[in-house]
């Protein structure tokens, strides 16, 4: 069959193509299509599953570089302008976390190079 191509000019097509030719094309839409991962990082980062999953990320990685016998005795706060906030109980473990703080600083910063942690920041939490 005959039939004008994009150029003007007359092809001549058979009668698949012809077929084919007539179905009308998609228009594009104005929403476009998102990718799955966009989407459910999206999701994740609302509901806030991803400051959960790096809190505990942060927390474990703290139990590793104080050590056993501080675990229980320090709570980690939150990193802001490369300060980590520490809360400990008493005078006498403060002083104990200042001694090891060098070595601490070490692990953090080897083991979550993403926080950018500088400094701790002790507070006797009473």
């Amino acid at each position: 069959m005959p039939s004008r191509g994009g150029d003007g000019k007359l092809t001549i097509m058979n009668d698949e193509e012809y077929y084919l030719s007539q179905i009308p094309k998609p228009l594009p839409t104005r929403l476009g299509a998102s990718k799955v991962s966009s989407l459910l990082q999206r999701v994740i980062q609302q509901k806030g599953y991803a400051a959960v999953q790096s809190a505990n990320e942060l927390l474990d990685v703290w139990n590793e570089a104080v050590g056993k016998d501080l675990i229980g005795q320090t709570r980690v706060g939150k990193v802001s302008r490369g300060a980590l906030q520490v809360f400990v109980p008493n005078q006498v473990i403060r002083t104990e976390v200042e001694f090891r703080k060098g070595t601490i600083l070490r692990v953090l910063q080897s083991r979550l190079p993403e926080y950018q942690i500088q400094r701790l920041t002790i507070r006797v939490d009473r």
